[in-house]
């Protein structure tokens, strides 16, 4: 035997190289742990742990762990200082870093593993002397890891004058506990079921799918806290009544579609948001406002990670992050003149919008028929849904952000271009005979019909007093396509308006102008000329802004532009038009009389828009309104009422305008 041969058994048995082999074990089981290997790291524990816990709790307790803290990014590092030797026990002492990131804020820690020189089945090797230590600092046997997370306060909505449009309220969920649910008569579920307005089908097939072994409150219906039926149930054997909070919405239908609301992530919707934090339990925006400023508003969960002993009891926190409120979201919405505006036509199918002319601020967007967006959040039967979706007026319609024919309240802004473009003069009278007109034989038998021939000739005041659309139909002629289009898209047609809310675009045309008769039509509003109600509300606005279109806004106190457009007429256009338009509602024959407000000027346009396939038919007729106050203008109001015909034409608006009118400027 030579001495080389017997240097290297010396060496294979030095504590030096036992050392080496303790720590090659140890690299092998970190890596093992960094990537969740844990049955494989089971394999590499020592005698005594595999006595004291089986491979499966070994591996279901990691998994447990990990999954309740949302661990991610796990990082095991070995730290070797140097070469190391087994102690006086026989065993190593090895140190490692962790570090990895969970739902609140990551955790690292330094660890320290007892290595022990043992025969397994596999061989003589090194292995780990396991405690609960690795899983966490100052843990022991029969403690727990607890993760709890703290929801965010969902910011609130509010108006201009902090009156609260979306905040929170308690409610009561009333649930059945099967079990003694089902010992109940069938005529006593019959009652719980007619007074929450269930069909018991309903009832006991929700119940038949939720009940399991262990499950003791299945929910049915969801009531507010001073709901006298929650008194009339208690008691009720089989029935469980839990509190908590919801959003609740104090304004109900009045600002339904500009508010929105908000319910259960769908699973859709999990999948995109799962990255931000989004859990399968949480409320998120569905529509509205409450969807659009979802991000703002939700705010971001807080949570806690803490260990506790075999009682229950909190030994120490180990992770924590406080939760963030959402922002309160302050809009220059009147939510007082939007629920006066919206009793005014709430029984009927319309829309309106409101402003202050001078800011741009949007003081009212209504919609109706709406729907009770807290319907939504205490969660609606079937039968209340068939009825809301059946509804043949659609509530769930937001006409606010859709564009409608604009009628006669387009004739006003004809009037500006026709101004403009030298294309009419204030003073310059048309004669028109009849009620009926076209260019010349090539319109075939196509003609723009008036309302009343007032055997006069007819200048550009009284053609807005008297509502004259074949005055308008001949100016937009005058005019010019090329010119009507070009200065009719300077008041912002084709474009988004700069508001926080998706509306519709208007539009002077689906393509191009295909003829002199679209073009005739366009001139009185008609033909496919679209309008929403804000966007006429800032067009309007230029006929008090010395030809300027004011820029609107509909958050509280954010920064932009005084215009939106500017020049879109001129001042001395715009002072011709305002004079006009109060004509229309002081002059004995004008079409706004009947709006007219005690003590105040207004001045305004009606319109009526005939909305049908072809000529000769009688279609849909909607009634218009546009108006606004004179003396130092406050409000400047644009409503339409769909379906007038048979009814008045616009003056189906006359006392609602007037109404809201005396309300604003008391």
């Amino acid at each position: 035997m030579g001495f080389g041969f017997v240097y290297w058994n010396m060496w294979q048995d030095s504590p030096q190289r036992e050392g080496e082999k303790a720590q090659t074990a140890f690299s092998s089981y970190t890596a093992l742990w960094q990537n969740g290997r844990f049955a494989d790291m089971y394999e590499q524990l020592s005698a005594k742990t595999k006595q004291q816990i089986t491979k499966e709790q070994f591996v279901q307790r990691y998994q447990n762990i990990y999954e309740g803290i949302e661990a991610k990014n796990i990082t095991v590092e070995p730290v070797y200082n140097g070469p190391v030797e087994p102690g006086e026990d026989g065993n190593i002492k090895l140190h490692y870093r962790f570090s990895m990131d969970t739902f609140v804020d990551p955790i690292t820690f330094t660890g320290k593993a007892t290595m022990v020189k043992e025969k397994q089945a596999e061989g003589e090797g090194w292995y780990i002397s396991w405690n609960p230590t690795f899983l966490l600092p100052d843990m022991q046997d029969g403690d727990k890891v607890r993760a709890s997370t703290v929801p965010p306060k969902r910011g609130e909505i509010v108006d201009r004058a902090g009156r609260r449009l979306a905040t929170c309220r308690v409610v009561v969920d009333v649930g059945v506990n099967p079990g003694e649910w089902g010992q109940l008569p069938r005529t006593e579920q019959k009652q719980v079921s007619d007074l929450l307005h269930i069909s018991s089908d309903e009832l006991a097939a929700n119940v038949q799918a939720n009940t399991t072994k262990k499950t003791t409150f299945i929910r049915i219906a969801t009531l507010p806290e001073d709901d006298e039926r929650i008194f009339q149930l208690t008691g009720t054997k089989g029935i469980v009544l839990q509190k908590k909070q919801v959003r609740y919405y104090p304004y109900q239908e009045a600002l339904a579609h500009l508010v929105g609301y908000t319910g259960s992530i769908s699973a859709e919707e999990l999948k995109k948001k799962q990255a931000q934090g989004y859990r399968s339990s949480d409320k998120i925006g569905k529509a509205g406002l409450e969807q659009m400023y979802e991000e703002r508003l939700r705010g971001s969960a807080g949570g806690r990670i803490t260990i506790v002993n075999a009682e229950g009891m909190e030994k120490k926190i180990v992770g924590e992050r406080f939760a963030k409120n959402g922002d309160t979201l302050k809009l220059t919405i009147d939510a007082e003149l939007q629920k006066e505006i919206y009793e005014q036509i709430k029984q009927e199918a319309g829309t309106a919008a409101a402003i202050q002319p001078k800011t741009g601020e949007i003081v009212a967007l209504v919609s109706t028929p709406a729907y009770d967006p807290n319907d939504f959040v205490l969660g609606l039967s079937t039968k209340e849904w068939n009825q809301l979706n059946g509804n043949p007026k659609k509530p769930m319609l937001n006409r606010f952000a859709h564009g409608y024919a604009p009628g006669s309240t387009f004739k006003p802004i004809t009037a500006a271009i026709g101004l403009d473009t030298g294309a009419i003069t204030p003073a310059e009278e048309k004669t028109i005979n009849g009620l009926h007109w076209q260019k010349d034989a090539s319109w075939g038998k196509y003609e723009v019909t008036r309302v009343s021939d007032h055997r006069v000739p007819v200048n550009l005041q009284k053609a807005l007093v008297y509502s004259d659309n074949i005055y308008f139909a001949q100016a937009a002629l005058s005019i010019g396509e090329d010119s009507f289009l070009q200065k009719a898209k300077e008041f912002g047609f084709h474009e988004s308006i700069p508001i926080p809310f998706a509306l519709e675009k208007s539009t002077l045309t689906n393509g191009e102008m295909r003829n002199e008769i679209q073009l005739a039509d366009s001139g009185y509003g008609q033909g496919e000329v679209t309008m929403t109600p804000l966007h006429l509300a800032l067009a309007y606005s230029a006929f008090v802004n010395d030809g300027n279109m004011i820029y609107p806004s509909l958050i509280l106190g954010e920064k932009h532009e005084t215009y939106w457009k500017t020049d879109v007429m001129s001042k001395e256009s715009a002072q011709i038009i305002q004079n006009d338009l109060l004509q229309v509602m002081e002059d004995p024959k004008g079409t706004g009389r009947g709006a007219r407000v005690t003590g105040h000027s207004i001045a305004g346009k009606t319109g009526t828009a005939e909305l049908k396939q072809k000529k000769g038919e009688l279609g849909q007729e909607n009634g218009w309104y546009a108006a606004f106050n004179l003396d130092d203008p406050k409000l400047l109001l644009v409503m339409m009422v769909e379906d007038v015909r048979g009814r008045g034409g616009s003056h189906v608006l006359d006392s609602k305008v007037k109404r809201i009118f005396t309300e604003a400027l008391q």
